[in-house]
């Protein structure tokens, strides 16, 4: 009998897990957030989860509530440090076309994270979301 093959160890890295917290948008609206991620090698990929009760003032544009929803997203973490998460997506709303421009850090069960949302030029200056989340 030939003996099984070996598979390969992966080593999972900070981003690794469930995180729950709440976040903030600029008006002082809030909404709770959970993140289930995987985090191997340099890639994060998993499934965002946002409540209700977040706002989006774009100013000339106007204001919105973002609706409680969930997507799938992922991203790669920095070579020289696997602790920091920089990632862009690029959604829909209302016909137009949105990018949001994420920074995020892990500090033990920490994460602390900021979302540039880029709005069209016209529309004013860009709202940055705030949140900290911690490990389940």
């Amino acid at each position: 009998a030939s003996a099984a093959p070996e598979t390969a160890v992966s080593k999972k890295g900070p981003y690794a897990g469930v995180f729950h917290g709440t976040v903030y948008a600029p008006d002082g609206s809030k909404a709770n957030m959970s993140l289930d991620l995987t985090h191997e090698g340099n890639v994060v990929e998993g499934t965002v989860f946002l409540g209700e009760g977040l706002s989006i003032d774009a100013g000339l544009c106007g204001a919105a509530a973002i609706p409680a929803s969930s997507l799938v997203a992922s991203g790669k973490t920095s070579a020289v440090n696997p602790k920091k998460l920089l990632a862009t997506s690029v959604f829909d709303v209302n016909g137009i076309t949105v990018k949001v421009d994420l920074d995020s850090q892990v500090q033990g069960d920490t994460l602390k994270a900021n979302a540039k949302i880029d709005l069209p030029w016209l529309c004013g200056s860009d709202p940055v979301i705030t949140g900290t989340l911690h490990r389940a």
